[in-house]
């Protein structure tokens, strides 16, 4: 008998078949057993799904006949009734991502040290070269361009790792208070997939809630198994959803002071992708995206309401040097001098 769950594991799959395989294979071996985890079969072939699924209680399957995205899913996933009680904690994990046999015991022990943190970001290895960095926290400039801190480096030694914050926690292997889930609603449905897990982390961050890099959980990361790297998909909705990222949650008078900046940033990237002959798809994402304001103004009208902090200790989580961001640079202090 294992104690009673603390987290509930969410994994959103569609069709990922043995990446799937691994990931669970991968959680069912954590030093800490006293999880219970859903996989939502996120309109998945079961041909493909039910082979890869364990014979363990703690693993409970939400099959759902269409894909209605990722946000939405791991929404369903964290609200699914499994016949016991809520835990107290939510993780995100991607099935293209495996993580560490002390994953969740590293992520159980820093949410002790920081009980004022509403989210926790793992360290993410590439999964075809475990010394390269796929990130180390998320990160985010004022003008809503995010990136996975010290992406496509190495990864320097855990020992000069600085446990603390970052502005987000990559969605592929993060953790999340359940209170503070629940307090914003979790993801939001409607951005179906990318920029989905900063969206969440901008809201809590609103309400005060801290997000804190954990260099001890570690997780290897494909990373893009399912939709491609740079593909179509991930560009039309990365596009789209900049645009409600921006309105929704720019805090105060910043979100008048940064516009200029914001749309300059959008057409520069437009630029970009018209020099790249791809202009028609990033166009379209930010047509979308302007369509879909009305809602998303709306929306920044509860959430600014309910924001718990002034929009200054916001703005300092941010990155502001845009030098870092060419750099996919980690925070500042991240890493300790040799």
């Amino acid at each position: 008998m294992t104690a009673a769950p603390w987290v509930r594991v969410v994994i959103v799959t569609m069709n990922e078949g043995p990446l799937l395989g691994q990931c669970l294979t991968a959680l069912l071996a954590q030093t800490d057993p006293a999880f219970e985890a859903v996989v939502v079969a996120n309109g998945s072939d079961p041909a493909v799904l039910d082979p890869e699924l364990p014979d363990d209680a703690r693993v409970h399957v939400v099959r759902l006949p269409d894909n209605v995205g990722y946000s939405l899913a791991n929404n369903l996933g964290a609200d699914h009734d499994t016949g016991g009680p809520v835990p107290p904690f939510v993780a995100t994990l991607n099935p293209d991502a495996f993580p560490a046999p002390h994953w969740l015991a590293a992520l159980r022990a820093a949410a002790d040290r920081h009980p004022g943190a509403a989210a926790f970001a793992s360290l993410q290895r590439d999964a075809a070269d475990p010394g390269q960095c796929d990130g180390l926290g998320d990160e985010m400039a004022p003008v809503c361009l995010v990136w996975r801190g010290g992406i496509w480096g190495r990864v320097p030694p855990v020992e000069r790792l600085v446990e603390g914050e970052c502005f987000s926690a990559c969605a592929a292997a993060a953790l999340y208070r359940r209170a503070a889930w629940d307090a914003v609603g979790g993801f939001d449905g409607r951005f179906f997939c990318y920029l989905d897990d900063t969206d969440l982390a901008y809201r809590l961050r609103l309400r005060g809630g801290a997000v804190v890099f954990v260099p001890t959980a570690q997780v290897r990361h494909v990373g893009s198994a399912t939709n491609g790297v740079d593909s179509d998909f991930i560009r039309y909705h990365t596009s789209r959803n900049r645009v409600w990222l921006y309105v929704k949650n720019t805090p105060g008078v910043l979100v008048w002071l940064l516009l200029p900046a914001f749309v300059a940033v959008v057409g520069l990237l437009l630029a970009r992708a018209a020099w790249r002959g791809r202009l028609a798809i990033d166009a379209e994402g930010v047509r979308d995206g302007l369509r879909g304001l009305p809602l998303a103004w709306r929306q920044r009208r509860a959430i600014q309401a309910a924001r718990a902090v002034p929009w200054w200790t916001v703005a300092r989580a941010m990155t502001w040097d845009p030098r870092r961001f060419l750099r996919r640079a980690a925070r500042r202090g991240r890493v300790r001098a040799p």
